[in-house]
């Protein structure tokens, strides 16, 4: 390996210093890195259900301000696939499963003349969206209408994927988010709870209408849609499963009187969540036993919205030991109990009121008792 002294950019001298886990040159007149592996890097292309592209925005030169493909450096021990992935998630948060092929292009650079990039179909993810190391901004765009791309090769690959319409994009809900808040629909206007409660870092947002008309319904739930996955949070739909599945939510949650969860297995996508009521270790155990992706425990405590006599904490506790699926407390849980709700082995509460009227702050404070490592 040569070891360089000069910037190709500016000229400046190049001096090793630790960054990003490794020593790198940096040049101590414009800062810029010279990487000592300039070729070939990786982007990354996801499109999800929606026909909607992942584009970041650019906090570092080249093109500061303007949009491209989360992607960058791919490092000397590194495969094609493994740098695109690792890419992904240092700019966006996003853990990809895969990578499909996209083929390689040549790209004009100021410091190094050209650079092979090689491009990847992301086909699968998860994780919660938030911009990071060179991503200032990170979205999804619809594929017909997108913001000016900073890079002639991004939009090839775009479009390469765009015609080869690889099967299964989209992507799959991380059950990590299922810890913390539950934020249910019930009080207000249930749209912009949802964007105050995702703003603030709410995991799932659970749709719970019992009554209304069910095309109005579906629109909402559609809307729901767009706004939780703009954020990173998931979507589930309390009782309907026609509408979770129309509206492209990542689960669904039924009480002890909808269709069986044997039956909702058959009808859903893979990945696709399924959560069940129950009210007694005995329900617990079933539902867990038969698949089901998490479990609604409770009232836990007395709640005028629940007519059943509260399980307790004992019970809480005992069911979180039994199972090795989330257990969520339902009933009566307020930020005075939510200690007390933790250390009987819950992770996480679903609430009705006690979001309804500052969601913002009280999501943060239940994520601080439930996620305190994040």
């Amino acid at each position: 390996m040569i070891d360089r002294q000069f910037c190709g950019v500016c000229g400046g001298k190049l001096e090793r210093r630790p960054l990003e886990g490794r020593e790198r040159l940096i040049c101590l007149r414009c800062q810029r890195v010279s990487y000592e592996n300039p070729v070939p890097a990786a982007a990354a292309v996801l499109i999800d259900d929606q026909q909607r592209v992942l584009l970041v925005r650019r906090a570092a030169p080249p093109q500061v301000g303007e949009w491209c493909l989360p992607g960058g450096f791919i490092e000397r021990d590194e495969s094609g696939e493994a740098g695109c992935l690792r890419e992904l998630r240092e700019e966006t948060g996003l853990c990809g499963e895969a990578t499909i092929p996209l083929g390689s292009e040549l790209s004009p650079s100021l410091q190094y003349g050209r650079l092979v990039l090689l491009g990847y179909v992301v086909p699968r993810w998860q994780g919660r969206l938030v911009p990071g190391d060179d991503a200032s901004d990170a979205r999804f765009f619809p594929v017909t209408d997108l913001p000016s791309i900073a890079f002639a090769s991004h939009r090839e690959f775009i479009e390469r994927a765009r015609a080869r319409g690889v099967p299964d994009l989209g992507c799959r809900a991380d059950p990590a988010l299922l810890r913390g808040a539950h934020v249910l629909t019930g009080i207000g206007d249930p749209l912009e709870l949802a964007r105050q409660a995702c703003r603030a870092g709410a995991g799932v947002i659970q749709y719970r209408e019992k009554d209304g008309a069910r095309g109005r319904m579906l629109e909402v739930a559609r809307e729901l849609r767009t706004i939780t996955r703009d954020r990173g949070s998931l979507l589930i739909v309390n009782d309907w499963l026609d509408i979770a599945l129309l509206c492209g939510a990542d689960g669904v949650h039924l009480g002890q009187s909808d269709i069986p969860l044997t039956e909702a297995r058959r009808l859903v996508p893979p990945g696709f969540l399924i959560g069940i009521s129950t009210s007694s270790p005995a329900q617990a155990r079933a539902a867990a036993a038969g698949g089901a992706d998490y479990l609604g425990l409770g009232p836990v405590f007395a709640t005028p919205i629940k007519e059943e006599a509260p399980v307790g904490l004992e019970v809480l506790a005992e069911v979180s030991r039994a199972v090795d699926v989330p257990v969520v407390a339902i009933g009566g849980v307020t930020a005075d109990n939510l200690e007390q709700v933790r250390r009987a082995g819950a992770a996480a509460v679903a609430m009705v009121r006690g979001f309804a009227d500052d969601p913002a702050g009280v999501v943060r404070r239940v994520n601080e008792v439930f996620r305190p490592a994040d």
